[in-house]
């Protein structure tokens, strides 16, 4: 009887064989904001224009709860997600021990 850690790695075993047979790329990747809110991706074809991409609300400047976002600015390093065909920023990337 196999242990649920083999259940496991058999489970993501298959998941990423399907991943890979399907031609899927990289769902998570970096990207940086370029002038004028361009979005650059490290990886997938760029650039992406301003408002071709969505931006979850904590990156967007919106005050929720008492916390206060920065706007994405030029030269900001962010972790872009892929949900099907649509780019979102999901988070801004500081180095360790950065803001």
């Amino acid at each position: 009887m196999a242990s649920n850690i083999e259940k496991l790695g058999e489970t993501l075993q298959g998941r990423m064989r399907s991943v890979k047979q399907s031609g899927s790329g990289t769902l998570l990747e970096l990207a940086e904001i370029g002038s004028g809110g361009v979005l650059l991706p490290d990886v997938s074809p760029g650039p992406i224009p301003a408002g071709e991409y969505s931006i979850c609300r904590a990156v967007l400047g919106k005050v929720t709860a008492d916390f206060r976002y920065e706007k994405l600015k030029a030269g900001d390093r962010v972790l872009l997600c892929w949900c099907g065909r649509e780019p979102v920023v999901i988070d801004v990337i500081a180095k360790e021990g950065g803001e």
